[in-house]
């Protein structure tokens, strides 16, 4: 069987994302490695998979609890932070990091995420075949389909198509702009002169694509069901929607079950990342999740606040638990209504439970992935800035007792269920481990031999 080396973004939504597919690689007689940087070694071997730190001398121990913490009291990392870091992963890679790292296990494949392109670039100077994988829905350039970040529901008008289009010129202009203002352009230049070094066609990188530029010469798994999407006007070549990759079996934190007492639930969750990007945003919405729940008393809800907030911060009512991190899976097999951030974990594994969703987008990916819960009928959005107690309340009693929005989210989790059980990710894996889909081959016939 073949050895597969998994390399996820080390951001808990990405890995999530990768947990259900090494099951089943394994569960096919596969071996499965993860490579990813050494803060994660601890969540990854808890899910019971093999390890390999890279990047150790860019993110030693320790690096992203510092990193946290500090953007919990307002002190971000910047522009200068995020270039050094990606300058210094790009003259890794030019040196062969992920290939030395992995070289004694004798890779078959790599499956590496879309938001680490240094890393496939240097795995493709092996030879071994790569396929890239996003936990985020595909966002590229299309008359019918806006950017990810935005809040837009197309239809089939020309006036929607005309805002489309002006949307994602909008943002090649604000890119440039910001690009050239804060030094974030600085990013393309790495890639650029990582990809020139290894020899990989620079006509093969797409620098219009989000939320990093795209290899687009490698397969790319799409982690969201094709049916939760806009329908396109041009499909993203290359690009297979398969499963959600929901893991069922996943080893999250201890939770006190029998603190649940059978009324019906609400689980509020802000990922991973919003309760200490958006520190005080995130308590000013929690609290008023609380005062809401304290007027349901025939309701019970679980809210995880996450590290860098405490209970005791919080006038927390008789029905309401408060957790730092909640195991999100198994809670929604129970829950009735999810409130959450509208991330890609938050939206799959609310989707795949068939729980409808109040959604407070307000990042990257959040309005987009909204605005597609909308238009599917299984969702309402509010302003995580501006949502007043009020509001929220009327949200939540309009998810729970208006049936439309269970039954919208019932009907496409029957589909993500069986997209699930089908598994088409392993099908392409297993088709590339066999040489039928082979985009290496194709790739070193448009490389001068000199520069291989």
């Amino acid at each position: 069987m073949a050895n597969i080396m998994i390399a996820p973004l080390y951001w808990h939504a990405d890995l999530n994302a990768t947990f259900a597919l090494a099951r089943k690689l394994q569960n096919k007689g596969h071996h499965v490695h993860y490579v990813c940087i050494p803060e994660t070694e601890e969540r990854i071997r808890s899910q019971g998979f093999d390890f390999i730190p890279v990047f150790s001398s860019v993110f030693p121990p320790g690096t992203l609890a510092t990193q946290y913490a500090n953007e919990a009291t307002g002190k971000y990392l910047g522009v200068a932070g995020i270039n050094a870091r990606v300058k210094g992963m790009c003259e890794l890679c030019r040196d062969g990091e992920v290939a030395r790292a992995t070289a004694h296990l004798k890779p078959d494949l790599f499956l590496i995420s879309n938001h680490m392109l240094w890393e496939a670039i240097d795995a493709w100077k092996t030879g071994v075949p790569v396929i890239m994988f996003g936990s985020l829905i595909s966002s590229t350039p299309d008359s019918r389909v806006p950017p990810i970040y935005s809040n837009t529901i197309p239809s089939s008008s020309v006036s929607s198509r005309l805002k489309v289009i002006w949307e994602w010129q909008k943002m090649k202009l604000r890119q440039k702009a910001i690009g050239r203002v804060s030094g974030l352009s600085k990013i393309s230049t790495y890639i650029r002169e990582l990809a020139s070094s290894a020899g990989y066609p620079a006509k093969h990188i797409d620098f219009n694509a989000l939320p990093w530029p795209r290899l687009s010469l490698f397969p790319e798994l799409v982690f969201f069901p094709e049916c939760f999407d806009f329908r396109r006007a041009t499909p993203i070549e290359g690009t297979f929607y398969v499963e959600p990759s929901i893991d069922i079996e996943r080893n999250d934190k201890v939770f006190p079950w029998d603190k649940l007492d059978g009324r019906p639930l609400v689980f509020c969750s802000l990922g991973s990342l919003i309760t200490f990007k958006f520190l005080a945003l995130s308590r000013r919405l929690f609290q008023m999740f609380l005062d809401v729940m304290r007027q349901r008393p025939d309701l019970q809800a679980v809210v995880a606040i996450g590290h860098y907030l405490r209970p005791e911060e919080f006038n927390c009512p008789e029905n309401v638990i408060l957790v730092d991190v909640a195991p999100q899976v198994s809670l929604l097999k129970r829950a009735k209504v999810m409130v959450g951030h509208a991330g890609s974990g938050c939206i799959r594994e609310s989707i795949f439970y068939g729980v409808p969703m109040l959604l407070l987008p307000c990042t990257f990916d959040g309005p987009g992935n909204a605005a597609r819960a909308i238009y599917h009928g299984m969702a309402i959005a509010a302003d995580f800035r501006k949502v007043s107690s009020q509001e929220l309340k009327s949200f939540l009693e309009k998810l729970l007792d208006v049936p439309s929005y269970s039954k919208a989210a019932k009907r496409m989790s029957r589909e993500f269920v069986d997209l699930e059980n089908q598994a088409p990710s392993i099908a392409i894996i297993e088709k590339a481990l066999a040489g039928k889909l082979n985009f290496y081959q194709s790739a070193q016939e448009t490389v001068p031999s000199d520069s291989r």
